[in-house]
């Protein structure tokens, strides 16, 4: 199967003129991205947002033969593959600093605003990523800053930081709306009182929370070593669910890509912690459905995740689940994104 192929039996995708996804769509629609990076916003080498020419290469996606988006993250892993031993773990962390490394050099700002325009985006939310070493809040400050039109900016603060709490207040100060975070239960050992910490630092302030939840539940385990099972399964939304038992109920937390594989469970937390929202990135549009019929619609936010994926992808799923709801779709795609981001 070729992209063409693919784009002529999936509603409200086409290509656009260098062959990659865009969205196909006649009307006018209002939409935030509230899951989006920028270059120097990633805690790679920094690379200057302005630079132009670097085409995208989205080596999250499996080949378009293989691409399925009837599941959840479109599944590129086999779950028949054998990941056992040391080069099993190797390989996975080389795929993961190859999708950083191509998000790096390739979320400029000349195809950050081109997608934009494709697919009527009218404002991204740009997530800085951060690390024990790497604290990029500063830059998607930045970027913000230079574009208040198109971008709005989260900060990012590792639960290690040892001036954790008074960054947090300083980037509130300075225009940031909310907290991301990408961390496993293998970087924090067990211990996530210093999350917990965290999590009531961005309450006091008001920040929504934004974190990178879920897990590919169809990998059988028979088929994975002890490490790398631990690796696959350390952001399992579990991990991070029972943490908000420890939260206010009003805390504004978003299970960042819904889970992935795990929506079902996302459902299940949301109908726990009314301040929770699930992020759609990576999901097919009968989870979306799934979860419209199990939370309804005002908690659900439209995030593609740009430039690890296009963002016609999740847009074009949420088309597909609400073609039936425009109250909903209005919901998802902008009208939750402006309430959480005031």
């Amino acid at each position: 199967m070729t992209k063409q192929e693919l784009v002529k039996k999936e509603k409200y995708l086409k290509l656009n003129d260098d062959g990659d996804y865009a969205i196909d769509y006649d009307g006018e629609l209002e939409i935030i991205d509230f899951h989006t990076h920028i270059s120097n916003a990633l805690p790679l080498k920094i690379i200057d947002p302005n630079k132009k020419g670097r085409k995208l290469e989205y080596p999250t996606l499996p080949s378009v033969d293989k691409t399925d988006l009837s599941v959840p993250y479109w599944t590129k892993l086999d779950p028949n593959e054998k990941n056992k031993g040391l080069m099993s773990v190797i390989k996975f962390s080389l795929n993961g600093y190859k999708i950083f490394n191509d998000m790096v050099k390739g979320g400029t700002y000349d195809n950050c605003f081109k997608s934009q325009s494709e697919n009527m985006i009218k404002k991204n939310v740009v997530l800085a990523l951060s690390t024990k070493k790497s604290d990029r809040s500063m830059e998607a400050l930045r970027v913000a800053n230079e574009h208040p039109d198109k971008l709005v900016a989260f900060c990012s603060v590792h639960p290690h930081d040892p001036e954790m709490k008074e960054k947090i207040k300083k980037y509130k100060e300075l225009g940031a709306k909310g907290l991301k975070l990408k961390v496993t239960d293998m970087e924090l050992k067990g211990d996530f009182k210093p999350l917990i910490d965290l999590l009531k630092a961005c309450y006091e302030v008001n920040f929504n929370v934004l974190l990178h939840t879920g897990s590919l539940t169809h990998i059988k385990r028979r088929n994975t070593s002890d490490l790398m099972w631990k690796l696959l399964k350390s952001t399992r939304v579990e991990v991070f669910g029972e943490l908000l038992k420890e939260l206010p109920k009003d805390f504004k937390f978003v299970f960042g890509h819904s889970g992935i594989a795990e929506y079902k469970l996302v459902a299940e937390y949301l109908k726990k912690h009314p301040g929770s929202y699930a992020e759609l990135s990576c999901q097919s549009a009968d989870s979306i459905k799934y979860l419209i019929d199990e939370v309804g619609y005002e908690r659900l936010i439209f995030g593609s995740d740009w430039p690890a994926l296009p963002q016609a992808l999740t847009l074009s799923r949420v088309l597909l689940a609400t073609e039936n709801n425009k109250v909903a779709r209005e919901h998802i795609l902008c009208k939750n994104a402006e309430r959480l981001l005031r």
